[in-house]
């Protein structure tokens, strides 16, 4: 993990400003998130969406006059954080 995060500054994320976001869900979704893949996605692409329109919305409203809002860029990197062994049942 550490090799992983070490590419990822050093060769992907580009050297500007950064904000992370993390979403944590209530215990009795975590094993269905971990075990489901579907779900796993479903969430996350939601959750990034809404990050996203968020971030649209806010650089219009502090829209610099050297650019436009729409030509603002995001970039997204989704990794699963799993403390714990998950013993999943099909």
């Amino acid at each position: 993990m550490c090799n992983g995060a070490a590419h990822l500054v050093d060769h992907v994320i580009p050297d500007v400003p950064v904000r992370q976001w993390v979403l944590s869900v209530p215990f009795e979704l975590r094993l269905l998130l971990a075990c489901r893949a579907d779900a796993f996605g479903a969430i996350t692409s939601l959750f990034v969406s809404e990050v996203f329109r968020w971030q649209r919305e806010r650089a219009r409203i502090d829209q610099n006059p050297l650019r436009s809002a729409d030509d603002a860029a995001s970039l997204r990197i989704v990794t699963k954080s799993q403390y714990a062994p998950t013993r999943c049942i099909p």
